[in-house]
């Protein structure tokens, strides 16, 4: 990891001063926090931590199309619990050109290595924890057009998550394999035409993910498909209401998944933001869908969340805001729920148009159906933000 971040620190430097990259932009963060729960886990230990982002991203033309490219690294210290230190760098590569008069092909790759670490085992006056590396590689291929008065598009990504053996914090602790690969497969298909003075759309998606067969029982791991088709509809009323909606159904399907477990079900994205006067902005938002990675379950899990924003201008430079969100998931493979609820409240104030300095206030509480993994979280952080 080490030497993909120096590698990734001097491609950053390179494009700071080249000047034949003087149109890209460098964008940074660097912050300190404490948290009540650094793990967010039933252990409860407070930690202090700081963090630091940079990214160099921009564009140029190539041989009559334009190529795109982005760096970026960072690093999270948690010197109370040093094997929870985090760190990653990644790199990611586009292109796209028209193909004629009426279509444009777009290309993107990427990959991003990833170190962090966490608990295995609490025990009273000793932790045991862990170091992991992973690997996360995608790539993309779209195709866009327009026709008949609308704009067609198709997308094909593949993306995965590569995990090696994990370091243990006790000596003489052999290192060991704790979870199993994976690969994202998504094909998207859509339409969008003007309708009723705004935007309305159709999106077929199918979603495969895939994990190695001879990782599956190890690890407790399970492959699984989605495939949805869905009708979203946007628009802008007046100068303060903007609404974007899309429903649908979303179908789940897995070689292990129980037979009492419902294949169908509602999909749902739906967002509304008012701006009733200068300087006021309010957010709600909802969803439902099936979620096949990043998740706790060994397959899947069906989310159904909402939240709402506030934010408001105290002055010409100072602006606050509060948020809360309620995420409900169940999951597919067990017979389990889980509750997220979380809220946000920040304080920033902008130095000039692209740099500010935001104080944040956080606290995340999560429920389960097994009452003693609940927990809470509650966070306190200020950071430094911005680009040149």
């Amino acid at each position: 990891m080490r030497s993909s971040s120096r590698l990734i620190m001097a491609f950053l430097a390179f494009g700071i001063h080249n000047p034949a990259l003087a149109d890209s932009t460098v964008d940074y963060s660097a912050g300190i926090g404490r948290s009540s729960n650094i793990f967010q886990d039933t252990t409860r230990l407070s930690a202090a931590y700081a963090e630091g982002k940079l990214g160099l991203r921009g564009s140029f033309d190539l041989e009559g199309g334009q190529f795109a490219y982005g760096l970026a690294a960072s690093t999270r210290r948690v010197p109370s619990y040093r094997f929870a230190d985090q760190e990653t760098a990644g790199i990611e590569l586009g292109y796209s050109a028209d193909l004629g008069k009426a279509a444009r092909l777009t290309l993107k790759g990427g990959i991003e290595h990833r170190r962090s670490g966490d608990i295995f085992l609490a025990l009273p006056g000793a932790i045991v924890g862990y170091r992991k590396a992973e690997i996360a590689p995608t790539v993309s291929a779209g195709i866009a057009g327009a026709h008949h008065g609308g704009k067609s598009h198709a997308t094909v990504s593949l993306s995965s998550l590569r995990r090696s053996r994990v370091h243990f914090t006790l000596p003489g602790v052999i290192p060991a394999r704790l979870e199993a690969d994976n690969a994202l497969l998504d094909v998207t298909g859509g339409h969008i035409r003007p309708l009723f003075g705004g935007e309305t759309g159709v999106t077929l998606q199918y979603r495969d993910n895939h994990v190695p067969f001879s990782q599956r029982q190890r690890y407790d791991r399970y492959p699984a498909q989605t495939l949805r088709g869905s009708l979203a509809y946007g628009r802008r009323f007046g100068e303060s209401v903007t609404v974007m909606a899309e429903l649908g159904l979303i179908h789940v399907a897995s070689a292990d998944l129980g037979a009492s477990v419902r294949r169908t079900r509602p999909f749902l994205k739906g967002e509304v933001i008012w701006q009733p006067r200068e300087g006021w902005k309010l957010t709600a938002k909802g969803a439902q869908e099936t979620r096949l990675t990043d998740i706790d379950d060994p397959l899947g899990e069906y989310v159904r969340s909402y939240g709402i924003s506030v934010e408001k201008a105290l002055t010409e430079r100072l602006k606050a805001g509060l948020a809360y969100e309620r995420a409900d998931s169940e999951w597919l493979y067990y017979d389990y729920d889980t509750r997220t609820d979380s809220l946000a409240a920040t304080l920033t104030m902008a130095i000039d148009k692209k740099n500010a300095v935001t104080l944040e206030y956080g606290r995340m509480t999560r429920r389960e159906r097994n009452a003693v993994e609940n927990f809470t979280v509650h966070s306190l952080s200020a950071r430094l933000a911005g680009s040149f």
